[in-house]
């Protein structure tokens, strides 16, 4: 695993020195996916980490970035890349190096922006910091063709402004009752914000299909009646059981078990997020995803 990493930093160095200098103008945005909480503990970091992973094993190439509060930041550590991580998304804020300089590799060929993790030097939220990240973000267009984005949980100033910018902003919710009025409170938060972007549920932690299509329906309803919004559902991704393990972690990682139906799951998700993105709206998924069988991509 550390060579293979090696190699993937060896690749990435290479890329960053053949890009376009400064100077030149900057590519057209990367299209943004944001994984939101409901609240803490729903699992929005698993997403994130397992749908950038299962776009890149697809052929996309994929930035999978680490915007939440640091209490909740550890994209890294899901990702099995934290040996990796030399720069963070806090020297891209102070202008100490650009977003590509502070690429870490992370799964499947993917790319990691890590979070400021444990660092305890205080952070520039400045709005001249914060538009020098977004404008650093969308030069990325030269190494990626898709941003996926852990915006933590709820909905803050900051995470805002990735919500703002987002082509698709997933809304992770469980199958509890907490968990389900929180998703509809976070949707309705955002339409009281004035934020457009598209959104969509996510049901994690599913125990079967019929929980999951309930948690869907029981949000969607609550939105289409009290908000007049469509919120239609992305797959629902299945308990990672024991059984699923292939190797002894703590995190549920489609790369170490693709057969599992976690791993199933996880790449339809990802499938499901393509067809959306390639859309450019919202129409494509209208209900939540299978456990059944799936044609396996060859996870690397």
């Amino acid at each position: 695993m550390h060579g293979t990493m090696k190699d993937q930093a060896f690749r990435l160095r290479e890329l960053i020195q053949t890009a376009a200098p400064e100077g030149v103008a900057a590519a057209p945005g990367v299209p943004m996916v944001v994984i939101a909480g409901a609240k803490a503990g729903v699992g929005a970091t698993t997403v994130a980490v397992n749908l950038a992973a299962a776009l890149a094993d697809s052929g996309e190439r994929v930035v999978l970035m680490d915007a939440a509060p640091q209490q909740e930041s550890n994209v890294a550590e899901v990702a099995g890349a934290a040996r990796a991580v030399e720069k963070t998304v806090a020297d891209v804020l102070s202008g100490a190096c650009s977003a590509a300089a502070a690429l870490a590799p992370g799964p499947c060929g993917c790319l990691l922006l890590a979070n400021r993790g444990g660092g305890k030097a205080p952070v520039d939220y400045s709005r001249h910091a914060q538009q020098r990240l977004f404008a650093e973000l969308q030069s990325l267009g030269r190494l990626a063709s898709v941003l996926v984005v852990d915006a933590g949980s709820g909905l803050t100033p900051w995470t805002r402004r990735f919500w703002l910018r987002a082509a698709l902003v997933a809304v992770v919710t469980t199958t509890e009752d907490l968990a389900i009025l929180d998703a509809y409170a976070l949707v309705k938060r955002s339409v009281a914000d004035g934020i457009k972007t598209p959104i969509r549920v996510l049901a994690n932690q599913c125990d079967s299909e019929a929980n999951a299509q309930d948690a869907y329906e029981r949000v969607s309803s609550a939105c289409r009646r009290f908000l007049s919004r469509e919120v239609p559902s992305l797959p629902a991704l299945p308990r990672w059981i024991a059984d699923d393990l292939t190797h002894v972690e703590s995190y549920p990682r489609v790369w170490e078990a693709p057969n599992s139906k976690f791993g199933h799951g996880s790449l339809w998700l990802g499938s499901a997020v393509r067809d959306v993105l390639a859309l450019g709206e919202v129409e494509a998924v209208e209900t939540v995803g299978s456990f059944a069988s799936l044609r396996l991509h060859n996870v690397r």
